[in-house]
C-alpha cells in the first residue's frame, strides 16, 4: 500500500511533541530531488517547516536553479560545543525495474520503499526528528543546558557536492565552523570514521583516421584503447597490495568508454573514464601521476614502432572528493561510542568504501564521522528501502549522541565546560 505524504506529531512519554519520522520521510521521498533532473526545494521546505516549528532558525540558500542548501540552528544557553548533523537533499536517478514507483513511497513488510529512503533522506529525517526532540526537551527543562545544534541539508552530493563545497568555506570564512559533524549516510547506525575518496580520470586514446575499407592506412583508437585497458587492469591488480584496516584496498575500474566518429571510418579517438577509489593518504595528484605512468608505458610502445597511438588524461569527471579519516581515538569518536553503547547499540567502528561529504569537513579540520539508518547494499539500487523500525530507532540514537555532547539539566550529560568536551 502507499503511505500518506503528510507529516504528523505525537506526544512522547516525556510530554514533549515529536515529529513522526516515518511520515516525514514519506513526504520527503515523494519529492523528486534527482541529480541532475529533479529539484531540492520541496524537500528542503518540508524540513524547514518542522524545524522552524521547533524553534530552529532556518535559512535556505539557493545555489542554482532547483538547488538549495538548508541550515537550521538552535542554541541552548551560552557557550558549549556546536554539533552539526549533515546530509544531502538529492538522490540518484531511479532507473527502471522497480516493484513500485520510486517516487510513490510504499510501505510493505515493515519497510518503506522509494528512491532516497536510505540514501540519504532516511538519515536526514531521523536527524531532524532527533534535533527536534532534543529542542523540545530543552523547552521542557529536561534537555541540553549549553551548546548548539546545527542541522545541515546540502545540495547535489550525488553529483559534484555543490552544497558542501559551498557551505564549508562559507562557514570557515564566517568563523562558524562546527566543533564536530555527523554525516548521515546509510550505515545501519554504525559509526564509520574513514571513507574512500574518488577521482575519475578521462583517458583519451588518439590514433589516425582512415576509411574503414582501408584500415591499414589508419591507427584504430578503439583497438588501441583495449591495450590501454589491459595495462590499467594490471595496475588495478597491483593496488591489492595496499590496504587500510577499515577500508581495504584502493581500486581502479574502467566505467565508461566512448569512441569512433562514423560507422565507415577507422576511429581516430576513444575515451575511457576511470573510477579510482582513494585511501586516506592518497591524493588526486598522486593518483593522476600513477595513471600517467601507465599511459607513459603505453606511449613508449608507439615510440618503439608498435601500435602507433597515444594516450593521455585530458580531464577528470566530477566526483564527491578525496578520502578522509578521523582518528579512532579522537575524543569526539569516543563520545559517540559512549552514547551508542549506553543506548544498547553497536559502538564498533567501521569504514565507508564509497565517499561522501565528510571529506569537505575533514579538509577544514573539523572532526567528523558517518552514521545513519539504512543499509549500504540498497544505495543506488532498484527497490531502495529502509526498515521502519531501524529508522525510528535511529532517532533515539542520534538523540543520545546530541544529549551526550550538549549535556542535560539534571547533570547526567557529558558537557561540563564552556567548550566542546572533545577539544
Amino acid at each position: 500500500m502507499s503511505t500518506t505524504s503528510t507529516t504528523s506529531t505525537t506526544v512522547s512519554s516525556r510530554g514533549t511533541a515529536t515529529v513522526d519520522v516515518t511520515a516525514l520521510l514519506t513526504a520527503m521521498v515523494a519529492c523528486d530531488s534527482t541529480t541532475p533532473t529533479g529539484e531540492e526545494e520541496s524537500t528542503a521546505a518540508l524540513l524547514a517547516d518542522v524545524l522552524s516549528a521547533a524553534g530552529f532558525a532556518v535559512e535556505t540558500e539557493q545555489l542554482a536553479p532547483g538547488r538549495v542548501n538548508l541550515t537550521a540552528r538552535r542554541r541552548f544557553g551560552t557557550g558549549g560545543p556546536v554539533l552539526m548533523l549533515n546530509s544531502h537533499l538529492d538522490v540518484v536517478p531511479a532507473g527502471g525495474g522497480w516493484t513500485s514507483p520510486p517516487f510513490v513511497p510504499t510501505l510493505r513488510d515493515g519497510k518503506l520503499y522509494g528512491r532516497g529512503t536510505a540514501d540519504a533522506k532516511g538519515p536526514l529525517a531521523a536527524m531532524a526528528c532527533a534535533a527536534i526532540e532534543v529542542a523540545r526537551a530543552a523547552d521542557a527543562g529536561t534537555g541540553p543546558v549549553r551548546g548548539e545544534i546545527v542541522f545541515s541539508a546540502v545540495s547535489q552530493e550525488e553529483g559534484d557536492s555543490l552544497g558542501a563545497r559551498h557551505l564549508v568555506p562559507l562557514l570557515a570564512g564566517e568563523g562558524r565552523l562546527p566543533d564536530a559533524v555527523i554525516v548521515g549516510e546509510p550505515t545501519g547506525m554504525r559509526l564509520l570514521t574513514a571513507h574512500k575518496g574518488s577521482v575519475r580520470p578521462i583517458v583519451e586514446v588518439v590514433g589516425r583516421a582512415a576509411h574503414a575499407a582501408t584500415p591499414a592506412q589508419g591507427v584504430n583508437a578503439v583497438t588501441a584503447a583495449a591495450t590501454v585497458i589491459a595495462l590499467l587492469e594490471r595496475y588495478a591488480d597491483s593496488l591489492a597490495a595496499h590496504g587500510h584496516p577499515l577500508l581495504g584496498a584502493p581500486t581502479c575500474t574502467p566505467v565508461l568508454i566512448e569512441g569512433g566518429e562514423a560507422p565507415n571510418a577507422v576511429p581516430e579517438r576513444c575515451r575511457i573514464t576511470l573510477d579510482r577509489r582513494l585511501l586516506p593518504g592518497e591524493t588526486q595528484e598522486s593518483v593522476l601521476a600513477e595513471v600517467g605512468a601507465v599511459l607513459a608505458e603505453f606511449n613508449a610502445g608507439a615510440a618503439d614502432g608498435g601500435h602507433g597511438a597515444s594516450a593521455s588524461v585530458v580531464a577528470c569527471a566530477p566526483s564527491t572528493g578525496g578520502p578522509s579519516e578521523t582518528p579512532d581515538d579522537h575524543p569526539f569518536v569516543a563520545l559517540c561510542r559512549r552514547a551508542l553503547a549506553a543506548a544498547g547499540a553497536d559502538d564498533s567502528l567501521g569504514g565507508l568504501t564509497v565517499n561522501c561529504d565528510m571529506t569537505h569537513f575533514r579538509a577544514a579540520g573539523v572532526p567528523a564521522l558517518v552514521c545513519g539508518p539504512g543499509r549500504l547494499e540498497v544505495m543506488h539500487a532498484v527497490d531502495e528501502h529502509i526498515v521502519v523500525d531501524e529508522l525510528v530507532d535511529a532517532v533515539g540514537l542520534y538523540r543520545a549522541v546530541l544529549t551526550e555532547a550538549l549535556g542535560t539539566a539534571d547533570g547526567t550529560g557529558a558537557q561540563t565546560g564552556e567548550g566542546p568536551v572533545w577539544s
